[in-house]
């Protein structure tokens, strides 16, 4: 079957912001063009390929298959020509990296290290950041990857890669004092002074999610989990935390594991980057870097 590449990149383009008047806008024809090409495209396939109404514009299952498909291919193609350029000119550019200030100091650090061995001709630019606002520069294009906790909105982006990294389990602790104060339900927990990260930490989003948003008013709102864990140490209250801090803590008694009947899933440390950007050689490599 021979269809025109055209009118795949305009399915992608459509696929990428689930809007033919964005799309249009984006390729530079009109809307009516957009949506002539996807009426060609569905018919030489047999298959439709969008939900449309009046107001919105959604993948139908087999567009949604057929879409990862598409951005596969045409990142092959960018991306090779991307770095082939890069060769060919000798650009160097550094690698723009966003990341949560947690996951850089307790999952980042020996790939920095690894990075810094393997590739001494190119340099690393990090911004630390709340998991949603390193989505963000990725998506405005003020860095490259973003490495970042998993959230529900993440995953509904198409205008994203989202690559699993390693699992998370996050764990309630107290301070000392609260070493024999046997298991807590929902309603206990929520009446000793909650120890939480700020509105907006994907971390925070997670815990009004598992306690049913029913935590109006916290004891305390950091931007820092590590602050916050100073503060659990000295019996201030009770915190949810992701276990990766909590090792060394745990082991010398500086902080204590809270038992609770509330069901906390585990989540996952993940790698993000636009399909709307080519992968650089930097990028390409410090992903390979994560994943091997």
């Amino acid at each position: 079957m021979s269809i025109s590449t055209d009118l795949y990149r305009t399915f992608f383009g459509v696929g990428l912001h689930l809007s033919f008047s964005k799309a249009a806008k984006d390729i530079g024809v009109s809307q009516s063009a957009i949506s002539q090409s996807i009426k060609q495209l569905e018919k030489e396939l047999k298959i439709t390929l969008f939900e449309r109404t009046t107001k919105s514009v959604a993948f139908t299952p087999e567009g949604k298959e057929l879409f990862d498909t598409v951005a596969k291919a045409f990142s092959i193609l960018d991306n090779g020509v991307t770095q082939l350029q890069e060769r060919v000119t000798h650009e160097q550019e550094s690698l723009k990296l966003a990341a949560t200030d947690t996951l850089c100091r307790h999952f980042l650090l020996p790939y920095f290290k690894e990075w810094q061995e393997q590739e001494k001709e190119t340099g690393l630019q990090i911004t630390n950041r709340p998991s949603p606002q390193c989505v963000q520069m990725v998506l405005d294009r003020e860095a490259q990857l973003a490495v970042v906790n998993n959230y529900d909105e993440l995953m509904a982006d198409p205008q994203l890669e989202v690559i699993e990294l390693a699992p998370m389990r996050d764990v309630f602790v107290g301070g000392p004092a609260y070493a024999n104060a046997g298991e807590f339900d929902e309603e206990r927990l929520l009446q000793e002074p909650l120890l939480l990260l700020s509105q907006g930490a994907a971390s925070r989003t997670f815990f009004d999610e598992i306690t049913n948003h029913r935590c109006k008013k916290p004891a305390f709102e950091l931007g820092s989990l590590d602050v916050l864990l100073d503060l659990v140490e000295i019996n201030m209250g009770i915190s949810l935390v992701p276990d990766m801090l909590l090792k060394n803590r745990l082991k010398e008694g500086k902080v204590v594991e809270i038992k609770t009947n509330i069901v906390v899933p585990e989540r996952k440390t993940v790698l993000v980057r636009s399909r709307l950007t080519p992968i650089s050689r930097a990028a390409s490599k410090f992903i390979d870097l994560l994943v091997k």
